[in-house]
């Protein structure tokens, strides 16, 4: 490894292990195909995770490669984040097309939002500047469709696959953990070692989790995550969730 600090070439080390024996878990069991989009998104942070193996992180090469990979995983988060609409609100299709519908603008109009500083204001003399300008609005969004779609799950009781409710666990997790992280960094260069420690340590521990929880029995099994409310609010709630989702299937709300 080249020229990081020692507990981050660790978590380096546990990282790419970790991250190996997930995959190959996901490839045996199958669950691969059931999570497109996750399956790929750990690839891809494999792949960015083995470049400081091999590359300088003072070079150049290492920059370039690393923002090119960096912008492939936002894009692969947005797409994870639809996943997990979609594996959540299985069943509720005229809620997850309209959800769908609402994530797509809504990431839209991040990237016009993203663009308007490099229209407005001077360009950044760097690709990690580019990445930065178009990272912040993108992540702000995924994290609120994180936040709801999580929140939804809390309030309404309904069923869910267990390995769907372990995914969206350790996703949100580290996908929050990374985004206050962004967020952090912008207040303080100094603090870059202390929070990049901090975003390893979560995110091993997420990969440990999902590793070790994740399995093809968990897509048999369901879980009701949701407030324990009692068997009158439960009726009355789920019905009210059967109408908002019947009303969006009418043709004239499509």
């Amino acid at each position: 490894m080249h020229q990081l600090p020692i507990e981050q070439e660790l978590f380096l080390a546990a990282q790419i292990g970790t991250l190996v024996a997930l995959c190959i878990r996901l490839l045996w069991s199958g669950l691969y195909k059931t999570y497109p989009y996750f399956f790929g998104y750990l690839l891809l942070e494999l792949l960015q995770t083995l470049l400081p193996v091999f590359v300088s992180v003072n070079s150049r090469m290492y920059r370039d490669w690393y923002v090119v990979s960096q912008a492939l995983l936002i894009c692969f988060s947005a797409l994870v984040v639809l996943e997990l609409y979609s594996t959540v609100l299985r069943g509720w299709v005229g809620i997850e097309n309209v959800s769908r519908r609402y994530i797509k603008l809504t990431l839209a109009l991040a990237v016009v939002v993203s663009l308007l500083p490099l229209i407005l204001e001077k360009p950044p003399n760097t690709l990690t500047g580019y990445l930065f300008i178009f990272q912040r609005p993108i992540v702000s969004s995924l994290v609120i469709f994180i936040l709801l779609i999580t929140a939804f799950l809390l309030y309404y009781p309904i069923p869910v696959e267990r390995n769907v409710l372990i995914y969206l666990m350790g996703y949100a997790v580290f996908f929050l953990t990374n985004a206050t992280s962004i967020f952090v960094r912008n207040l303080g260069f100094y603090w870059a070692r202390s929070i990049s420690d901090v975003n390893m340590a979560v995110y091993e521990i997420c990969l440990a989790f999902w590793l070790l929880t994740l399995h093809r029995g968990g897509e048999d099994k369901q879980v009701v995550p949701g407030h324990h409310w009692s068997p009158h609010d439960e009726e009355r709630l789920m019905a009210r969730l059967q109408a908002i989702n019947t009303s969006l299937l009418r043709p004239g709300r499509k």
